[in-house]
């Protein structure tokens, strides 16, 4: 008797006690620093249905990129973990006896963001090095015509989001996304204080963008960046501590690099482009072959762990083409407001203007998001791929450092999402008895988001420890 007695105290003390939590949110809300910040909480046991703690959870606030775990959530219940889709290969008009292609090689894009990425599951020059395969191996001497690489998959007229602030478009992660995306649509630049200025010491990809640099050391980093083309100019300053620093910008035609890239791989091997212009009919084109992507689990599970808005944003427009249009924004988003709504999460509660959150024109409510992760949880195909997609807390992604010496018996798992004045968790806490949904936004909040993070760090505890 004492056995069952002392084992039904045991599930008893695990379970977050609703009233302490209340209390312990009503202790975050009151803090003096959040005096003009708007909140939103909301924690749900998953198992049962039970709220157990709430604040202000219908009003809707900007939650940055914890809105990736609504686009990464329909993705997995839409499409499914297995989901894949290719970018084709294929070249028009015919190959003649001595091996010359009178025709063009054409690229067309299949809304692929790990083609050529450096977070994919294939080695980044995997995808170029099967096209130059596939073209030796079709025994192809020469191409009397041009490399042309087709996006018109996607058909949004903006690859960037008319809503994203043009400070944030200059940078790697306000790239535009397209259907063929190329090595993260991303410059990667290096530079070294040489005792009088900066000067450049590595540019990835190399050898096709031009870089002109006036950079000094300065109090802080004020870098202004100036893009036409394939040529950049940086100026302003980079802090007074750095002597080596790395800058990564956005690439606005990421098929400019493929195609360079390609051209000089072919003529290494022998195989000469005249890029002469033809004009050939779609129905002589012949396929050489068809790349997969990486699994939709694997690109939500990275996307998710790093907070990628290219491969955000690539998701949000396949899901405009599972419902037989062209990938755009707009139709992506449509496609996540009926979904949800036919669950049972109200869509007044939502605000989306993009798939990843860097428009701050977002905005959610803390139960919408918690409905979404409720849901996503409990799908018996999807549900553990979803979950196991966001990182562990204190040991991956953006939340490596965060709670590193929690005490939980549990497991905690969290997406962060950060802006100017903005930062937000939202994920899971899993024990074995309970699956908890978890959401905490803040927005305008006078403090350092160092000192919001450690009072966000004790409401979690508090709220989710196992002591009544």
């Amino acid at each position: 008797m004492k056995k069952i007695v002392i084992l039904v105290s045991l599930i008893f003390v695990l379970l977050p006690n609703p009233a302490m939590a209340q209390q312990a949110v009503d202790n975050f809300v009151s803090d003096p620093s959040l005096t003009h910040a708007s909140i939103g909480i909301y924690m749900t046991n998953i198992k049962t249905g039970e709220t157990i703690a709430a604040y202000d959870e219908q009003k809707a606030i900007t939650p940055a990129s914890t809105i990736k775990l609504i686009t990464s959530a329909t993705a997995l219940q839409l499409l499914g973990g297995a989901y894949r889709t290719y970018t084709t290969v294929r070249y028009s008009g015919t190959i003649d006896e001595k091996g010359i292609l009178h025709g063009d090689l054409i690229i067309r894009g299949g809304g692929d963001p790990s083609l050529g990425s450096a977070f994919g599951s294939r080695g980044p020059n995997d995808f170029i090095d099967q096209v130059a395969w596939s073209i030796r191996s079709s025994h192809i001497k020469a191409i009397d015509g041009n490399i042309i690489v087709d996006n018109s998959l996607f058909n949004d007229y903006f690859p960037t989001s008319p809503k994203w602030m043009m400070e944030d478009v200059i940078w790697y992660y306000g790239t535009g996304c397209h259907a063929f995306s190329y090595r993260d649509n991303r410059l990667d630049i290096e530079v070294k204080y040489n005792g009088r200025e900066y000067e450049i010491t590595n540019i990835k990809p190399a050898n096709l963008f031009q870089i002109e640099t006036d950079l000094s050391k300065g109090e802080e980093e004020n870098i202004v960046v100036q893009n036409t083309g394939n040529r950049y100019t940086l100026s302003g300053t980079i802090p007074q501590q750095k002597n080596r620093y790395r800058l990564s910008l956005a690439v606005a035609r990421p098929d400019s690099i493929f195609i360079h890239e390609l051209s000089d791989r072919l003529q290494r091997l022998g195989i000469t482009i005249n890029h002469r212009g033809y004009e050939t009919s779609a129905n002589r084109e012949t396929t050489l072959f068809r790349y997969p992507s990486d699994s939709l689990a694997y690109l939500v599970r990275s996307l998710n762990k790093r907070s990628d808005n290219l491969y955000a944003e690539s998701v949000l427009r396949l899901l405009s083409i599972s419902s037989g249009t062209k990938g755009n924004c707009r139709e992506g988003i449509g496609q996540i407001r009926r979904y949800w709504q036919s669950c049972g999460a109200d869509s007044l509660g939502l605000f989306m203007y993009d798939g990843s959150g860097l428009a701050r024109n977002n905005k959610v409510s803390a139960k919408y998001l918690a409905r979404v992760l409720e849901i996503a949880a409990q799908e018996p195909q999807a549900g553990d791929i979803f979950v196991n997609s966001l990182p562990l807390v204190g040991k991956e992604g953006s939340v490596a450092t965060f709670m590193r010496n929690n005490k939980l018996p549990g497991e905690l798992r969290l997406k962060s999402g950060s802006m100017s004045d903005i930062h937000a968790y939202a994920g899971y806490y899993t024990t074995p008895q309970n699956r908890y949904a978890i959401v905490i936004m803040v927005n305008n909040y006078n403090s350092s988001r160092a000192q919001l993070k450690q009072k966000m760090a004790t409401l979690l505890n508090t709220l989710l420890s196992k002591k009544e």
